[in-house]
């Protein structure tokens, strides 16, 4: 029976091996701005009277007053707002003190539009400008409504390794932000870790089928979005298609193999 337990082991191992060796994820993988779709999440902004707004995304809300202060979110981040005129803010993003995107909110003078210009500062020490076109949706006056993502460009495209893990799991690392996690795909949560991630951020999954995931992400027990991640039968291409709870809408992610 020993040896019987010893060779099973062994062919385990031997079958995890060759799943790593032939998992069409594994490799490196870059970012298709022009084939992504990341236009279609909704935001929507409440004034509450006297400089203080209430903002929501999907399942998570956070109440800000724009006088410049940084001010704590859900995320264990800090959020600034400074009203520059009636129709200019700029906002300020920090953790740990660090600032990891400023940028400038310009409303239309019509009202019906909302134009984000900004830089993100990364980890490791790269920037990347971004621009952001909303239209309001529905509803309020001002800054007040629902705002839609109709036009999102940025300058510098992510950059993914996926390595194998533990068998048929995957570990997903983006050397920019630092950022690594590292799960099996037996629906346990498995954390990720680095210097922006939001404390408590967990994710769980599933393989339909060697070209197919399905990834669950949580922060505090929280569930922030579902994923589907699809390699394409000549593994060049990988897509993600995210759907944030909340959201009526769903992003896509297309990347090229390097």
């Amino acid at each position: 029976m020993k040896h019987f337990y010893s060779s099973l082991a062994l062919a385990c191992l031997l079958v995890g091996t060759l799943w790593a060796a032939d998992d069409p994820f594994v490799g490196k993988w870059k970012l298709n701005m022009e084939k992504s779709k990341f236009t279609g999440e909704q935001t929507k902004i409440e004034d509450l009277g006297g400089n203080k707004y209430k903002w929501t995304s999907g399942n998570v809300t956070n109440t800000y007053t724009a006088d410049g202060t940084d001010q704590p979110t859900q995320f264990g981040s800090t959020v600034a707002i400074t009203p520059l005129d009636a129709n200019n803010w700029k906002m300020v993003i920090k953790k740990d003190g660090r600032v990891l995107s400023s940028m400038t909110h310009t409303l239309s003078a019509d009202g019906k539009t909302q134009t984000i210009k900004g830089t993100g500062n990364k980890p490791d020490g790269t920037t990347d400008d971004f621009t952001v076109v909303m239209k309001k949706v529905s509803g309020g006056s001002g800054w007040g409504g629902t705002w839609e993502d109709t036009d999102v460009k940025f300058t510098s495209p992510d950059e993914w390794e996926i390595q194998a893990y533990e068998g048929d799991g995957l570990s997903f690392n983006t050397a920019a932000y630092k950022d690594t996690l590292s799960m099996k795909f037996d629906g346990k949560d498995y954390e990720e870790t680095g210097p922006d991630v939001a404390p408590g951020s967990m994710s769980s999954g599933k393989r339909v089928n060697a070209h197919t995931l399905e990834v669950t992400d949580k922060v505090k027990g929280q569930v922030m979005d579902h994923t589907k991640f699809e390699v394409s039968p000549d593994g060049k291409t990988l897509t993600l298609t995210v759907h944030g709870t909340g959201q009526a809408n769903t992003q896509t992610f297309v990347y090229n193999k390097m």
